[in-house]
C-alpha cells in the first residue's frame, strides 16, 4: 500500500507503453467488459483474475473527444454466487493498484470466497495510461521539474490537467455501471489512504453509485494539507511516547518522558557537539523517526531516541551501527532490495494531486523549515526544498467545483482509522462526521493503529483475519446495522521489544536499550543470518521498513 503524499526520494520513470497485448473495451456503459489476460503485475498467484483496458474520456464535460485507458482487473468469487462486487483504490495519490493483487492470500482472503474483488488502477498510474517524467534527472532540481512539466504539457496541453481525482471518481462510476451489464450485484468501494478522497470524490460525482463506501485511513477533503505532514509526525509521535508510558516496560526503560525535555537534549546534541563520534545528524534523525512512525517501527525508534538522550560511548556505537544499517548501504547489502517496478508510482500524478487537492491548508518554506529546526520528526531539508519547488510548478494548475469540499450523500458508510496514523491522523476525523447524514455513516477507531488499519490491524490470533477487515466484511454484510468491533479488544498492539536479531544486527548488542555493542559489518552481520535463519527471517520484518525508502 502507499502511504505517503509524497515519497521520500524522487523516483524517475520513462515513458512507458506495455499494453499492446491486453484485451480492450471500447467506450460504451451498455457492453460489457471483453476480459482477457493480465499484466504481470496484475496477475494473482492462482492465475484466476482478468484485466482489461476500458477505453474512457481524457475530459468527461467531453465524452465524444479523445479518451485514454485505465485497466480494470476482476478477481471472481470462489463461490459458485457472488454476494456482490468489492472496488478497491489505491492511495499515493500516485499508487499503483497491483499491491491489493498482492493481498489476495492474505488479508483480502477473507473477501475472496463470497465477493468479486476489482481493482481500477487510477488513470495516470501504471497501466491507466501511465504519466512519467521523459527527462533525465538533473542536479538542478528545479530545471528538472519544470522540463518534466513543460515536456508533458507540451504533449497533452491542458488535458493533462485531467488526471485528476474528480475524473478518476468519474471513471469509477462508469466501470461499475459497466460492470453490471449482464448481471446487476451490489457494490462495495473501499478506498485507502489517498483512495478514501477518490472514494469521496465518488459520492459527490454519483451519490448513489454504490451500495456502501468503506474509507480506510481518511484523507480529509478540506482543512488539511501536505505541508502538514511535519507537524502531523511530531504530534504522532507525542501520542506513541503517551503508550509507552502506559506500557510498565516501555516506561521503566525509557530515560525522558516528554518530547521538550528529549528536543532539548537533542539540541545540545546536534548544535553543540556534545556527543562526539556521532554518525547521526538531524535530517538522519528526521528520516528515521518519520520511518519509524509511519511503518511502525516503535521497537527501533524508541530505543533509538533512548540512545540518543543518554548518547554514552556505547550507544554512539549502537546509534552508528544503526546508522550504517539504515544510511549508509549496510541494510541493502544484507538484504537487496529488488528492482522497483517502474509502473508501481506516478510521481507526475502525485504532483498534479497534491499540490491542487491536497493543498488547502499551507505553510510557507521558511515556516516549515523554522518548525524543522528542533523537531524531530520532519521531511528532510532537500525534500522541502524539492516540495517548495513542485508547489511553484504544479500547484494552481486545475480546480473544480468538488475539490476541497465535503462529501454529501447517503449510503452507508464505515470510516476506519487508526489513532497512531501520523500520514491521515485521527485529530481530522471530526471533520469526516460531520458530513455524515445518517445513522448508517460510522466512524470505527483502532487503538494503537497506524496507517492502513485493513493491513495493520493484526489481532493475537495469528490465524485470524486482520480486525479492519472482520469488521469491514461485518459491515458489507448488513449495512444497516452497527458492524461487531469485539475484535479490537484482541488487537496485537504496540510492540516495544524488538526481537535478539533486530537488536543485535542493528545496534550490535542484544538489548535495543542498553548493553555493550560490537561494531556490526557486512560480514557479522551474515554470520549471525548463518548461524539463525530462521530468527533473522523473521527480523527481517523489522529490518525492511527501515531501508526500503
Amino acid at each position: 500500500m502507499t502511504v505517503s503524499l509524497i515519497a521520500f526520494g524522487a523516483l524517475t520513470l520513462a515513458s512507458t507503453s506495455q499494453a499492446a497485448d491486453l484485451s480492450e473495451s471500447h467506450f460504451n456503459r451498455y457492453l460489457d467488459f471483453n476480459w482477457g489476460a493480465c499484466p504481470p503485475q496484475f496477475q494473482s498467484a492462482d492465475g484466476k483474475n482478468t484485466c482489461t483496458l476500458a477505453d474512457v474520456p481524457l475530459n468527461w464535460q467531453e465524452p465524444d473527444g479523445k479518451k485514454i485507458s485505465v485497466l480494470v482487473s476482476k478477481y471472481p468469487a470462489k463461490s459458485a454466487n457472488s454476494k456482490g462486487q468489492i472496488w478497491l483504490l489505491q492511495g499515493g495519490p500516485g499508487g499503483s493498484g497491483s499491491f491489493f493483487v498482492q493481498q489476495l492470500n492474505t488479508t483480502l482472503a477473507p473477501f475472496t470466497e463470497q465477493y468479486d474483488l476489482y481493482v481500477l488502477e487510477h488513470r495516470g498510474v501504471g497501466w491507466s495510461t501511465h504519466l512519467a517524467c521523459g527527462n533525465p534527472v538533473d542536479t538542478d532540481y528545479a530545471q528538472y521539474a519544470q522540463t518534466c512539466f513543460d515536456d508533458l504539457h507540451q504533449q497533452w496541453g491542458d488535458g493533462l490537467f485531467e488526471f485528476n481525482t474528480t475524473a478518476a471518481a468519474r471513471d469509477l462510476d462508469y466501470v461499475i455501471g459497466k460492470s453490471k451489464v449482464r448481471d446487476w450485484q451490489p457494490s462495495y468501494v473501499y478506498g485507502v489512504s489517498y483512495g478514501t478522497l477518490w472514494a469521496q470524490r465518488f459520492s459527490q460525482v454519483a451519490p448513489t453509485g454504490a451500495q456502501a463506501i468503506i474509507l480506510d485511513s481518511v484523507l480529509p477533503p478540506a482543512e488539511f494539507g501536505n505541508d502538514l505532514w511535519d507537524e502531523n509526525f511530531n504530534a504522532t509521535l507525542d501520542d506513541l511516547l503517551a503508550y509507552c508510558q502506559l506500557d510498565t516496560s516501555c516506561q521503566s526503560r525509557l530515560n525522558f518522558s516528554s518530547l521538550s525535555q528529549l528536543r532539548q537534549r537533542l539540541n545540545d546534541i546536534f548544535t553543540a557537539q556534545h556527543c562526539p563520534g556521532l554518525d547521526f545528524d538531524r535530517r538522519a534523525l528526521h528520516i528515521l523517526t518519520s520511518l519509524g512512525l509511519s511503518r511502525s517501527v516503535e521497537q527501533i525508534l524508541l530505543p533509538a531516541l533512548h540512545r540518543l538522550n543518554r548518547c554514552s560511548n556505547d550507544d554512539v556505537v549502537a546509534l552508528n551501527n544503526l546508522h550504517n544499517f539504515v544510511f549508509k548501504g549496510l541494510g541493502k547489502k544484507v538484504l537487496p532490495l529488488g528492482d522497483k517496478d517502474p509502473l508501481g508510482f506516478s510521481q507526475v500524478v502525485s504532483k498534479l494531486i497534491t499540490h491542487n487537492e491536497i493543498n488547502h491548508v499551507q505553510r510557507d518554506l521558511h515556516t516549515k523549515l523554522a518548525y524543522c529546526q528542533d523537531a524531530i520528526a520532519c521531511y528532510p531539508d532537500f525534500m522541502s526544498y524539492r516540495i517548495h519547488i513542485d508547489k511553484q510548478i504544479w500547484s494552481n494548475r486545475y480546480s473544480d467545483p468538488y475539490i476541497y469540499q465535503p462529501m454529501h450523500h447517503y449510503m452507508p458508510t464505515l470510516v476506519l482509522n487508526g489513532d497512531l496514523d501520523p500520514q491521515t491522523p485521527h485529530t481530522y476525523i471530526p471533520l469526516i462526521q460531520n458530513a455524515f447524514t445518517n445513522i448508517n455513516q460510522r466512524y470505527v477507531e483502532l487503538p494503537r493503529m497506524h496507517h492502513g488499519v485493513l493491513f495493520v490491524s493484526q489481532t493475537r490470533n495469528v490465524n485470524a483475519s486482520t480486525c479492519g477487515a472482520t469488521i469491514m466484511q461485518n459491515f458489507i454484510e448488513d449495512i444497516w446495522s452497527q458492524p461487531d468491533t469485539s475484535c479490537i479488544a484482541d488487537l496485537q498492539g504496540l510492540n516495544f521489544d524488538a526481537s535478539t536479531m533486530a537488536s543485535l544486527v542493528l545496534f550490535g548488542t542484544t538489548d535495543a536499550f542498553d548493553g555493550q555493542p560490537a561494531v556490526m559489518s557486512e560480514a557479522g552481520i551474515m554470520q549471525l543470518k548463518a548461524a539463525d535463519p530462521e530468527a533473522f527471517a523473521q527480523a527481517s520484518a523489522t529490518f525492511m521498513p527501515l531501508i526500503d525508502f
